[in-house]
């Protein structure tokens, strides 16, 4: 379709269009095609190699709601089919005086093209070949750097079953429950779900847990983004839930896993007695889910529902810890797509997840049952998109959600449940009374937590989202030759956070004993009282825009360009915009296939990416956010009053943080190549390079402490007042440059197998990982300040198996996967005797040490048992089967008082996992 064709017809069409200005729509490099979905297209040629118009092309498949399609080839023998759910297809084929051609078993992944090219010959009236085609191996058209995880390699390759271990298979990713991509913060990543960003607005981490065998495919992206992507400076997490079928399919299983069995490691002492690591054998670890899905038509090809659960409970306990860490999660979520017409289609959808977990405190073992908490968390996504189809090559994509998400933190409530063990009910009180009353009291020098828990909160987080995109695929404009993919976009987020956190009864006590473990010797040390809650109230808005093309000028050479905009504006409790600006980030990528096989690809770019921030900055830039507290020392100081004269020390209320007047966008330079090729059928060898600067990254400094020459000794204040004053800046100091390059291997799952392997060499320096935080508060520490960040992970290996024993009907399923990352930096913080101890340095931050290496393989085996209606599986699988026990977390405090090695936590023990699943 010409350009200026597709233009009049959206305007004859009522298409509100998008006035391309600096206010409104910005260029933006990316595909043209729904984040959701994937494209099939191709071309049909002779047994000649000439190009067959006209050639009707048909695509069906059990996720395509709707019914089949069906389009002609154009004069150049050309089909292009649009907005398919990913998923599994058939194309076929037919022109009169030609034989009849069936591709099967065509894969679909999520903002993928599945290239195709179909040779017909001359052949008698109803001849027909159904021919078993490779899946394409590469994208010859996208130079992202993307792994999309299918539902073979969900469902084959062991892990925990979360979609947030599953992505730590991806290249660049440092595993974890917010992973750190491509060298970033762990808060700087951004999370879909079918489409919907559920990001938390407050945090910038994940915000939902969901039932693993609901999800159809996961991408993992961690660089060279389209436009239409990444407002943060980390990667994109996509998931993408399975749409129903005409079919009515029902799936349920449950597992469990412990670690009960694995072999244990006793503690170690150091010959004054000092802790240098815990022992495992007063540990524990359980844990069991049980998870249903039904899906199917409500009206066939018209309306397909999806509706999954997910019920887990877990049982951790630290070392010498009474009381597990009791976890109970509910996850519901249900899917509604319908297309009553060929051009419109409606998706609804809703996810809640209410979730308790009792006994948090699991760092301290002396902690009585009464002085536990609770942390009850959950909130609803609920999102409703129309798609509208005006013409064969243009889709219109409109969006609005709503996510909202709580946390509720206190003691533990109160239960008639006697089966629990802990803080049972007075006969006269209800299920689930919380006791704000009884104050708490924290144990120093090994006394106990005592009374209650100290501290509550209620958080409310919400975020309001509008969207809606308009992209014209294969355009052609005057005097220029070839095809244009085009793709424009605009966003809104309204967010807002409510918090309200206090002491209760507005006190709490700190006890010690004198002497250790003695509790004969046991006094009150001190006392803090609090004037009342503190409420934390912040708002903000987020606009964005982008236009971006997709340009073939030839069939083996693509050019990916554009540019975005973002507006983030952040609000204090008195509605001040504390944060406000705009900014661009353009795009350019080329996409070259040398041979125009389908089988290489060389590509690279540039691509500049800005964080938009999120309300935990305006939180700390609340004009009151403090408790306003008085402390007073206790029975040791002999001052065992709270009369005025022993106030120990005040802490007003009142926020002293500022904002610096030159406060801009943090923002990444991201330098990109990639090289792939298909070195026998399904197999992959590829080489990537990234590298990634990382520029004006949030930070607060000090403007009223002085310090000596090197920032070792404390000497005064500006004002005369001994307190902290901070700033938030984004000084051109704060700053990570960071590099990687990946070697790998990768074979699609065909044959009954699939199999990958990455070598990853990855450099992070650097001067701040974690934004908001006081990393370069003392000035003249800066010297120190640039070294080895904690993403400075150089070697990384990760590697998957999986095989199908070809035992049919009863298949047998074999697994596993192997990780390896070597060990992370290590800074050593001196402290200052002057004022507030702060943390110093005497060389470069992360030059100190590395801890150990982390590494672990994980194996499953599965064997599928088929029944009348359906099939049963019975899977067992170890996690960790090397048992290996590196350490995971050093003590710091021994670390930086007395150079000592003290492991606080090791890697998780083995565990071993079996389940039933059964569906049909």
């Amino acid at each position: 379709m010409k350009l200026f064709t597709m233009v009049r017809t959206l305007a004859l069409m009522g298409v509100p269009m998008l006035a391309v200005s600096a206010g409104s729509v910005i260029l933006g490099s990316g595909a043209a095609y729904a984040q959701t979905t994937g494209t099939i297209k191709g071309e049909v040629i002779d047994d000649s190699g000439l190009e067959v118009p006209g050639v009707l092309m048909t695509v069906d498949g059990p996720n395509l709601i709707g019914g089949a399609q069906q389009e002609y080839t154009d004069d150049a023998g050309r089909f292009l089919f649009t907005n398919l759910p990913p998923g599994i297809y058939t194309v076929t084929a037919e022109k009169a005086g030609f034989g009849k051609k069936r591709y099967t078993n065509q894969q679909v992944l999520i903002g993928k093209n599945t290239a195709l090219t179909i040779e017909m010959s001359v052949q008698e009236a109803g001849a027909e070949m159904d021919v078993i085609a490779d899946r394409p191996a590469i994208d010859t058209e996208s130079a992202s750097r993307t792994t999309v995880l299918t539902k073979e390699f969900l469902e084959r390759v062991p892990n925990s079953r979360s979609y947030q271990d599953a992505v730590g298979a991806t290249a660049g990713v440092l595993a974890g429950g917010n992973p750190n991509m491509g060298g970033a913060s762990s808060n700087e990543n951004t999370y879909m779900m079918d489409g919907v960003n559920v990001t938390d607005p407050v945090t910038g981490t994940f915000s939902l847990n969901f039932n693993y065998d609901a999800m159809e495919q996961i991408e993992v992206a961690t660089g060279a983004f389209d436009a239409e992507d990444a407002t943060n400076l980390g990667g994109v997490i996509r998931l993408v839930t399975k749409t129903g079928s005409n079919q009515l399919e029902f799936d349920t299983s449950i597992y469990y896993e412990t670690a009960a069995w694995a072999p244990k490691m006793d503690a170690r002492f150091g010959a004054d007695g000092a802790d240098l690591a815990p022992t495992d054998f007063d540990s524990q670890f359980s844990s069991m889910s049980f998870n249903g899905l039904i899906s199917g038509p409500v009206v066939r090809d018209k309306a397909f529902l999806v509706v999954s659960y997910t019920m887990e409970r877990s049982l951790i306990a630290r070392v010498g810890i009474d009381l597990p860490r009791d976890y109970e999660g509910h996850y519901v979520y249900a899917k509604l797509t319908m297309q009553p017409t060929a051009s419109n289609r409606f998706t609804v959808l809703s996810q809640i997840q209410p979730t308790t977990i009792d006994n948090t405190t699991q760092d301290n073992r002396f902690v009585k049952p009464e002085a536990q908490s609770r942390q009850a968390q959950g909130g609803i996504v609920a999102s409703a998109q129309w798609d509208w189809f005006p013409g064969t090559d243009v889709t219109v994509e409109s969006k609005l959600t709503l996510q909202q998400n709580y946390i509720e933190t206190g003691g533990v409530p109160c239960t008639h449940n006697k089966r629990l063990g802990y803080n049972p009910c007075e006969p006269e009180e209800l299920e689930n009374t919380y006791d704000f009353k009884t104050p708490g009291r924290l144990g120093i020098n090994n006394a106990y937590d005592s009374g209650n828990y100290y501290y509550y909160q209620f958080d409310d987080r919400t975020r309001w989202s509008a969207v809606s995109k308009v992209s014209a695929l294969d355009q052609q404009i005057p005097f220029l030759t070839g095809d244009h993919d085009f793709k424009a976009g605009f966003e809104i987020d309204v967010l807002r956070w409510d918090r309200s956190v206090g002491y209760t009864n507005n006190i709490y006590y700190a006890d010690w004993n004198q002497q250790t473990y003695d509790p004969s010797t046991f006094q009150n040390y001190y006392w803090v009282e609090a004037s009342g809650e503190s409420d934390i109230v912040a708002g903000g808005e987020h606009y964005g825009a982008f236009l971006q093309d997709v340009y073939q000028p030839i069939d083996n050479l693509t050019f990916r360009y554009g540019l975005r905009w973002d507006r983030s504006i952040m609000r204090n409790n008195f509605n001040e915009a504390v944060v406000d600006f705009g900014v661009f980030g353009p795009r350019f990528y080329v996409i070259w296939d040398p041979f125009g096989d389908g089988k290489t690809k060389v590509a690279g770019g540039y691509g500049r990416f800005n964080g938009i921030g999120n309300l935990g900055i305006a939180a700390d830039l609340n004009q009151s956010n403090g408790l306003g507290t008085k402390l007073f020392l206790g029975e040791p100081w002999n001052n065992y009053t709270n009369s005025t004269s022993f106030n120990y020390s005040l802490n007003p209320p009142d926020n002293t943080n500022t904002v610096h007047d030159a406060l801009t966008a943090p923002h990444s330079d991201e330098f990109s190549f990639v090289g792939e090729r298909q070195v026998i059928q399904d197999l992959v060898f590829g080489l990537s390079f990234t590298s990634k600067f990382t520029r004006n990254v949030y930070v607060f400094d000090e403007t009223n402490i002085i310090w000596d020459e090197k920032g070792y000794g404390f000497i005064g204040t500006g004002d005369g007042q001994v307190e902290n004053r901070n700033r938030l800046r984004t000084p051109s100091l704060s700053r990570r440059d960071y590099y990687q390059t990946d070697t790998y291997i990768r074979r699609n799952f065909a044959d009954r197998w699939l199999a990958s392997a990455t070598y990853t060499y990855a450099v992070s320096r650097g001067t701040v990982l974690e934004g908001n935080s006081t990393a370069l508060a003392v000035a003249p520490q800066a010297e120190y300040a640039y070294g080895n960040l904690g993403t400075d992970v150089r070697h990384q290996v990760k590697a998957q198996l999986a095989w199908e024993i070809p035992n049919d009907p009863w298949t047998t399923r074999l697994g596993a996967s192997l990780e390896y990352y070597s060990g992370a930096p290590i800074t050593r913080y001196y402290f200052s005797a002057g004022y507030g101890g702060s943390a110093l340095l005497r060389e470069p931050v992360g030059t100190y040490a590395r801890v150990e290496p982390i590494y672990y393989a994980n194996l499953a085996i599965s064997q599928a048992i088929k029944v009348p209606k359906g099939q049963f599986r019975v899977e067992a699988a170890l996690l960790n089967a090397i048992n290996a026990r590196q350490a995971a977390t050093v003590n710091g405090t021994y670390l930086y008082a007395q150079n000592r090695w003290s492991i606080l936590y090791r890697q998780n023990l083995m565990t071993g996992r079996i389940g039933v699943s059964y569906d049909f």
